[in-house]
Protein backbone atom coordinates (compact mmCIF):
# COMPACT_ATOMS: atom_id res chain seq x y z
CA UNK A 1 0.00 0.00 0.00
CA UNK A 2 1.55 3.40 -0.85
CA UNK A 3 2.13 5.77 1.70
CA UNK A 4 0.21 8.63 1.13
CA UNK A 5 -0.33 11.32 3.76
CA UNK A 6 -2.89 13.83 3.56
CA UNK A 7 -3.46 16.68 5.77
CA UNK A 8 -6.12 19.93 5.67
CA UNK A 9 -4.90 22.94 6.56
CA UNK A 10 -8.44 24.19 5.87
CA UNK A 11 -12.14 23.13 5.03
CA UNK A 12 -11.25 19.52 6.43
CA UNK A 13 -14.77 19.87 8.41
CA UNK A 14 -16.46 23.67 6.92
CA UNK A 15 -16.97 25.20 3.66
CA UNK A 16 -13.96 28.13 3.23
CA UNK A 17 -9.79 28.20 3.05
CA UNK A 18 -9.81 25.07 1.14
CA UNK A 19 -6.38 23.82 1.54
CA UNK A 20 -4.71 20.03 1.58
CA UNK A 21 -1.36 19.16 1.99
CA UNK A 22 -0.33 16.16 -0.06
CA UNK A 23 2.70 14.07 0.65
CA UNK A 24 3.12 11.44 -1.51
CA UNK A 25 6.65 9.46 -2.75
CA UNK A 26 8.67 11.99 -0.31
CA UNK A 27 6.92 14.64 -2.22
CA UNK A 28 4.73 17.81 -0.66
CA UNK A 29 2.13 19.54 -2.73
CA UNK A 30 -0.47 22.01 -1.69
CA UNK A 31 -4.12 21.85 -3.28
CA UNK A 32 -5.75 25.33 -3.11
CA UNK A 33 -4.95 27.86 -1.24
CA UNK A 34 -8.41 29.21 -0.27
CA UNK A 35 -9.80 31.90 2.35
CA UNK A 36 -12.43 31.52 4.75
CA UNK A 37 -15.31 34.48 3.87
CA UNK A 38 -16.84 33.94 7.40
CA UNK A 39 -14.08 34.94 9.73
CA UNK A 40 -12.06 38.62 9.68
CA UNK A 41 -9.01 37.39 11.46
CA UNK A 42 -6.31 34.87 10.89
CA UNK A 43 -8.72 32.33 11.31
CA UNK A 44 -9.48 33.06 7.51
CA UNK A 45 -6.47 32.14 6.12
CA UNK A 46 -5.52 28.25 6.34
CA UNK A 47 -3.27 26.91 9.39
CA UNK A 48 -0.08 27.31 7.67
CA UNK A 49 2.11 26.76 10.94
CA UNK A 50 1.23 22.73 10.38
CA UNK A 51 3.92 23.08 8.16
CA UNK A 52 6.78 25.31 9.79
CA UNK A 53 6.30 27.27 12.92
CA UNK A 54 9.74 29.36 11.36
CA UNK A 55 10.74 30.51 8.42
CA UNK A 56 9.74 30.52 4.71
CA UNK A 57 7.18 27.54 3.15
CA UNK A 58 9.87 27.21 0.23
CA UNK A 59 11.75 24.40 1.17
CA UNK A 60 8.93 22.32 2.99
CA UNK A 61 6.74 22.64 -0.62
CA UNK A 62 7.51 21.07 -3.90
CA UNK A 63 4.69 22.85 -5.56
CA UNK A 64 1.00 24.50 -5.20
CA UNK A 65 -1.68 23.23 -7.54
CA UNK A 66 -4.99 26.13 -7.34
CA UNK A 67 -7.95 24.28 -9.19
CA UNK A 68 -9.98 27.65 -9.75
CA UNK A 69 -10.60 31.45 -8.83
CA UNK A 70 -12.71 31.21 -6.29
CA UNK A 71 -11.81 32.91 -3.42
CA UNK A 72 -12.39 29.64 -0.88
CA UNK A 73 -9.72 28.13 -3.12
CA UNK A 74 -7.34 31.20 -3.85
CA UNK A 75 -8.26 33.77 -1.79
CA UNK A 76 -5.12 33.21 0.53
CA UNK A 77 -2.75 32.98 -2.15
CA UNK A 78 -0.89 36.22 -1.58
CA UNK A 79 -0.75 35.62 1.73
CA UNK A 80 1.09 32.38 1.80
CA UNK A 81 3.28 33.34 -1.12
CA UNK A 82 4.25 36.51 -0.01
CA UNK A 83 3.71 37.36 3.74
CA UNK A 84 4.38 33.62 4.89
CA UNK A 85 7.11 33.21 2.46
CA UNK A 86 6.83 30.68 -0.88
CA UNK A 87 8.90 30.73 -3.99
CA UNK A 88 8.38 27.79 -6.07
CA UNK A 89 6.10 27.58 -8.73
CA UNK A 90 2.12 27.50 -8.54
CA UNK A 91 0.33 26.01 -10.89
CA UNK A 92 -3.11 26.84 -12.25
CA UNK A 93 -4.93 27.12 -15.58
CA UNK A 94 -4.75 29.82 -18.01
CA UNK A 95 -7.73 30.98 -17.39
CA UNK A 96 -7.34 30.82 -13.31
CA UNK A 97 -4.29 33.14 -13.79
CA UNK A 98 -6.22 35.72 -15.77
CA UNK A 99 -9.02 36.09 -13.25
CA UNK A 100 -7.46 35.02 -9.96
CA UNK A 101 -5.49 38.64 -9.50
CA UNK A 102 -8.98 40.37 -10.34
CA UNK A 103 -10.77 38.67 -7.51
CA UNK A 104 -7.86 39.02 -5.23
CA UNK A 105 -7.73 42.90 -5.80
CA UNK A 106 -11.08 43.87 -5.35
CA UNK A 107 -11.54 41.60 -2.22
CA UNK A 108 -8.40 43.27 -0.93
CA UNK A 109 -10.35 46.88 -1.54
CA UNK A 110 -13.41 45.77 0.19
CA UNK A 111 -10.97 44.24 3.30
CA UNK A 112 -8.50 47.05 3.43
CA UNK A 113 -9.50 50.23 2.13
CA UNK A 114 -12.89 50.03 3.28
CA UNK A 115 -13.40 48.26 6.13
CA UNK A 116 -9.55 49.17 7.14
CA UNK A 117 -8.45 45.79 8.38
CA UNK A 118 -4.75 45.25 8.88
CA UNK A 119 -2.34 42.20 8.58
CA UNK A 120 -3.51 41.74 4.89
CA UNK A 121 -1.84 41.46 1.36
CA UNK A 122 -1.20 44.70 -0.64
CA UNK A 123 -1.65 44.93 -4.13
CA UNK A 124 2.28 44.62 -4.82
CA UNK A 125 1.99 41.65 -3.11
CA UNK A 126 -0.78 40.44 -5.39
CA UNK A 127 1.54 41.05 -8.72
CA UNK A 128 4.27 39.36 -7.50
CA UNK A 129 2.52 36.14 -6.39
CA UNK A 130 1.20 36.09 -9.54
CA UNK A 131 4.56 36.24 -11.16
CA UNK A 132 5.55 32.75 -9.46
CA UNK A 133 2.73 31.34 -11.65
CA UNK A 134 3.27 28.76 -13.71
CA UNK A 135 0.16 28.10 -16.52
CA UNK A 136 -1.54 24.75 -17.20
CA UNK A 137 -2.89 23.67 -20.18
CA UNK A 138 -5.72 20.65 -20.17
CA UNK A 139 -4.30 17.05 -20.64
CA UNK A 140 -0.83 18.27 -20.65
CA UNK A 141 1.60 16.66 -18.68
CA UNK A 142 3.65 18.97 -16.50
CA UNK A 143 7.11 17.53 -14.99
CA UNK A 144 7.62 19.34 -12.04
CA UNK A 145 10.85 17.68 -11.21
CA UNK A 146 12.14 14.32 -12.28
CA UNK A 147 9.56 12.63 -10.29
CA UNK A 148 6.96 14.69 -9.56
CA UNK A 149 4.41 15.03 -12.86
CA UNK A 150 1.21 16.76 -12.89
CA UNK A 151 -1.60 16.84 -15.63
CA UNK A 152 -4.90 18.89 -15.56
CA UNK A 153 -8.05 18.12 -16.68
CA UNK A 154 -11.32 19.71 -17.68
CA UNK A 155 -13.49 19.98 -14.19
CA UNK A 156 -16.64 22.27 -15.62
CA UNK A 157 -17.96 24.60 -12.31
CA UNK A 158 -16.55 27.46 -13.86
CA UNK A 159 -14.11 29.25 -16.79
CA UNK A 160 -10.68 27.85 -16.20
CA UNK A 161 -11.93 25.19 -13.02
CA UNK A 162 -9.34 21.78 -13.81
CA UNK A 163 -9.13 18.79 -11.80
CA UNK A 164 -5.57 17.39 -11.18
CA UNK A 165 -3.77 14.45 -11.29
CA UNK A 166 -0.57 13.98 -9.17
CA UNK A 167 1.96 11.11 -10.23
CA UNK A 168 5.07 10.34 -8.16
CA UNK A 169 6.81 7.00 -9.86
CA UNK A 170 4.04 4.32 -9.36
CA UNK A 171 2.04 6.37 -6.74
CA UNK A 172 -0.94 8.98 -7.90
CA UNK A 173 -3.63 10.94 -6.36
CA UNK A 174 -6.87 12.72 -8.23
CA UNK A 175 -7.92 15.86 -6.58
CA UNK A 176 -11.01 17.20 -8.49
CA UNK A 177 -11.59 20.80 -6.55
CA UNK A 178 -14.94 21.89 -7.09
CA UNK A 179 -16.46 20.11 -10.13
CA UNK A 180 -19.65 19.94 -12.16
CA UNK A 181 -21.06 16.55 -14.05
CA UNK A 182 -24.10 18.58 -15.64
CA UNK A 183 -23.50 20.64 -18.46
CA UNK A 184 -24.84 24.11 -19.10
CA UNK A 185 -25.29 26.81 -21.42
CA UNK A 186 -21.69 27.35 -21.40
CA UNK A 187 -19.95 24.84 -19.83
CA UNK A 188 -19.85 21.29 -20.50
CA UNK A 189 -19.62 18.31 -17.64
CA UNK A 190 -15.99 17.59 -15.94
CA UNK A 191 -13.87 14.93 -17.94
CA UNK A 192 -10.92 12.98 -16.87
CA UNK A 193 -9.42 9.84 -18.48
CA UNK A 194 -9.64 6.52 -17.14
CA UNK A 195 -7.16 5.82 -14.34
CA UNK A 196 -6.63 3.84 -11.24
CA UNK A 197 -5.34 6.64 -8.71
CA UNK A 198 -4.01 5.33 -5.32
CA UNK A 199 -6.27 8.33 -3.47
CA UNK A 200 -9.40 10.01 -4.78
CA UNK A 201 -9.88 13.78 -2.86
CA UNK A 202 -13.17 14.83 -4.17
CA UNK A 203 -15.41 18.13 -3.80
CA UNK A 204 -18.17 16.59 -1.33
CA UNK A 205 -20.13 20.05 -0.59
CA UNK A 206 -23.44 19.00 -1.72
CA UNK A 207 -23.15 15.11 -1.76
CA UNK A 208 -25.98 14.20 0.55
CA UNK A 209 -28.23 17.04 -1.22
CA UNK A 210 -30.71 16.12 -3.49
CA UNK A 211 -31.45 19.50 -5.44
CA UNK A 212 -33.56 19.95 -8.43
CA UNK A 213 -32.73 19.99 -11.84
CA UNK A 214 -30.70 23.47 -13.31
CA UNK A 215 -33.96 23.80 -15.32
CA UNK A 216 -36.58 24.06 -12.63
CA UNK A 217 -34.16 26.18 -10.73
CA UNK A 218 -34.36 28.71 -13.82
CA UNK A 219 -37.75 28.69 -14.30
CA UNK A 220 -38.70 29.22 -10.77
CA UNK A 221 -36.08 32.26 -10.81
CA UNK A 222 -37.70 33.74 -13.85
CA UNK A 223 -41.01 33.06 -12.29
CA UNK A 224 -40.10 35.54 -9.48
CA UNK A 225 -38.58 37.83 -11.70
CA UNK A 226 -42.26 37.79 -13.69
CA UNK A 227 -43.89 38.49 -10.55
CA UNK A 228 -41.62 41.37 -9.69
CA UNK A 229 -42.38 43.11 -13.18
CA UNK A 230 -45.97 42.53 -13.23
CA UNK A 231 -46.27 44.13 -9.59
CA UNK A 232 -43.84 47.03 -10.67
CA UNK A 233 -41.40 46.18 -8.32
CA UNK A 234 -37.47 46.12 -9.04
CA UNK A 235 -35.27 43.25 -8.78
CA UNK A 236 -31.78 42.67 -6.97
CA UNK A 237 -30.05 39.18 -6.97
CA UNK A 238 -27.33 38.30 -4.55
CA UNK A 239 -26.09 35.01 -6.38
CA UNK A 240 -23.34 33.05 -5.12
CA UNK A 241 -22.65 32.04 -8.59
CA UNK A 242 -22.93 35.61 -11.08
CA UNK A 243 -22.80 33.37 -14.14
CA UNK A 244 -25.84 31.12 -13.10
CA UNK A 245 -27.98 34.50 -13.19
CA UNK A 246 -26.63 35.38 -16.27
CA UNK A 247 -27.46 32.21 -17.71
CA UNK A 248 -30.74 33.07 -16.69
CA UNK A 249 -31.03 36.21 -18.33
CA UNK A 250 -29.75 34.74 -21.30
CA UNK A 251 -32.58 31.76 -21.06
CA UNK A 252 -35.01 34.83 -20.73
CA UNK A 253 -33.40 37.03 -23.50
CA UNK A 254 -33.55 34.24 -25.80
CA UNK A 255 -37.44 33.02 -24.99
CA UNK A 256 -40.09 33.59 -27.14
CA UNK A 257 -42.73 33.00 -24.73
CA UNK A 258 -44.96 36.08 -24.83
CA UNK A 259 -44.51 36.35 -20.35
CA UNK A 260 -40.93 36.47 -20.80
CA UNK A 261 -40.98 38.59 -24.00
CA UNK A 262 -42.98 41.10 -21.58
CA UNK A 263 -40.51 40.81 -19.17
CA UNK A 264 -37.72 41.34 -21.66
CA UNK A 265 -39.25 44.76 -22.62
CA UNK A 266 -39.78 46.05 -19.08
CA UNK A 267 -35.78 45.21 -18.44
CA UNK A 268 -35.30 46.84 -21.10
CA UNK A 269 -36.74 49.96 -20.62
CA UNK A 270 -35.72 49.88 -17.23
CA UNK A 271 -31.88 49.61 -18.09
CA UNK A 272 -32.28 52.24 -20.67
CA UNK A 273 -33.81 54.74 -17.77
CA UNK A 274 -31.27 54.03 -15.26
CA UNK A 275 -28.29 54.82 -18.02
Amino acid sequence: MPDIKVTPLGAGQDVGRSCILVSIGGKNIMLDCGMHMGYNDDRRFPDFSYITQNGRLTEFLDCVIISHFHLDHCGALPYMSEMVGYDGPIYMTHPTKAICPILLEDFRKITVDKKGETNFFTSQMIKDCMKKVVPLNLHQTVQVDEELEIKAYYAGHVLGAAMVQIKVGSESVVYTGDYNMTPDRHLGAAWIDKCRPDLLISESTYATTIRDSKRCRERDFLKKVHETVERGGKGKNESEKSQSLLQALHHLDQSEDPQDLRTKKHVRVQAHQSL
